[in-house]
């Protein structure tokens, strides 16, 4: 990303996954390109309560995890109504289309593999955060309407 908007810069980020050296990685890759909040957490039960006291408006979230996996996290934020407001995309090494099918179902906005191609991780980021900025500028439109 050679440069980021403002919206998408200043988007909140979670990084759920297990793996301290994974959660890093990702966290400081995401720095380097001009996100400029990003948090870290290790599994399921603390993303849901992080985002209680802090909203996100992206995440993301590994599947297979101690404690809470990312299927659970998922069905828990739908469940809340949290998920229309959060960019969801799955990262793991689980590369099965049997798992993919499940992430969307569930109601994951993408699928990524965790040993991440830099360029592609950004460019889901992006057009994911667009997309969330778009349909919530629209909700407000329509509000505003009514």
């Amino acid at each position: 990303m050679s440069s980021l908007s403002d919206n998408i810069k200043n988007a909140k980020i979670l990084i759920v996954d297990d793996t301290k050296m994974m959660r890093s990685l990702m966290s400081r890759h995401l720095r380097d390109t001009g996100f400029v909040n990003v948090a870290e957490v290790e599994d399921g039960s603390q993303a849901l309560a992080y985002i209680e006291e802090h909203p996100v408006d992206f995440m993301l979230l590994d599947i297979m995890m101690p404690v809470m996996d990312g299927y659970e996290t998922l069905e828990n934020l739908k469940a809340s109504g949290k998920l229309s407001s959060i960019a969801v995309v799955m990262v793991t090494a689980v590369d099965e289309i049997e798992a993919v099918a499940k992430c969307i179902e569930l109601g994951a906005a993408d699928y990524m593999p965790k040993l991440f191609n830099p360029i592609l991780l950004n460019l889901r980021i992006e057009s994911n955060l667009q997309l969330l900025f778009m349909r919530r500028r629209l909700a407000e439109l329509g509000d505003n309407v009514n």
